[in-house]
């Protein structure tokens, strides 16, 4: 499976290094070209216990790559994981302009990707958001269908700094 992942943070390089490991091809975005290149060099973007060793393995194989441009990464994607940071606006809300952003930009380049595409939020956001803002931007920007012509979920993480390739690999139940 092809897997394009939107933001190379903490979450989105760990769950790109992870995913690639089980056998998928990972493709990695980040407005950041400092962090795309490091991942394209088999280097990590951040510290993390195990991380360098696994991108550098992931990288060389083939599996793992990462461009600042989402349509190369959309390019025959069958899901898309948004991972991209939701600071605190200073009133314990959510700063949601780069979750937007990059439903917008997988909605303007869904054209590309597989057949059926599914889009994974896994970044945080507050109930509803979803409903309220994801939901119609992707719909906006594509126009397409959730539901029928794309498919939209929400997968919380749970990665824990200093264990999360453990935290990936066994999350705990929910």
């Amino acid at each position: 499976m092809k897997i394009a992942i939107f933001g190379l943070g903490y979450v989105g390089t760990v769950s790109a290094a992870c995913l690639a490991d089980m056998g998928h091809t990972v493709v990695g975005v980040d407005i950041n070209p400092t962090k795309v290149k490091l991942i394209n060099q088999g280097k990590s973007p951040i510290v993390e216990t195990g991380l360098p060793e696994l991108i550098d393995r992931m990288v060389s194989k083939g599996q793992l790559s990462a461009t600042v441009e989402a349509a190369e990464a959309m390019q025959d994607a069958d899901i898309s994981l948004v991972c991209v940071g939701t600071p605190d606006k200073g009133n314990g809300s959510p700063l949601l302009s780069a979750v937007s952003r990059a439903c917008s930009d997988i909605g303007q380049h869904i054209s590309v990707a597989a057949d059926y595409h599914v889009v994974i939020i896994r970044s945080t956001i507050l109930p509803g958001t979803m409903e309220r803002m994801v939901a119609p931007t992707l719909e906006a920007a594509s126009g397409l269908k959730i539901g029928e012509d794309l498919g939209l979920c929400f997968n919380p993480e749970f990665l824990r700094e200093g264990s999360s390739l453990k935290d990936f690999y066994d999350p705990p139940f929910t």
